[in-house]
């Protein structure tokens, strides 16, 4: 499972059972403005109880220059808080431009533009693009841990 963690919304995508096709799976809206990182949707705790992940990639959006800045270490208090309410592991994932390249992927599916402007679009194929990186490095023996 991968989550594209925002203020307002959170992409989710998941994996089939073989665990080499990622799937967007839709977007789970956030608390008020304003609420911590740590106030987990309810939504998200009971899908990751649905799910049943082995463990959950969570992108952090890393600065072009490598460093984690304010919400790289909002996205981490988000991610220990998933981990300690589910107790499935989370796994940090540099999501460095994955907005961009979800964007263009929308863009190539030549949707109507409704559908391309969908709220959410961008946040799941974000997840699902990070998850399907991850997945192709496990399966090159270069990603570490577990599968999500």
């Amino acid at each position: 499972m991968a989550l594209d963690y925002g203020r307002r919304r959170i992409g989710v995508a998941v994996t089939d059972p073989t665990r080499t096709i990622a799937t967007p799976r839709g977007v789970i809206e956030r608390p008020k403005r304003g609420a911590p990182a740590s106030a987990l949707p309810r939504t998200l705790t009971a899908l990751v109880a649905e799910i049943g992940p082995a463990a959950i990639l969570i992108g952090i959006p890393f600065a072009m220059d490598g460093t984690a800045g304010t919400m790289a270490e909002e996205v981490r208090a988000f991610a220990r808080a998933l981990e300690e309410a589910t107790g499935v592991r989370t796994i940090e994932w540099d999501e460095r431009l994955s907005t961009a390249r979800a964007e263009r992927e929308i863009l190539a599916m030549d949707l109507p533009q409704a559908k391309r402007r969908q709220k959410g679009r961008t946040d799941e194929m974000a997840a699902a693009l990070m998850l399907s990186a991850y997945l192709r490095g496990v399966a090159a023996g270069d990603a570490v841990g577990e599968r999500p």
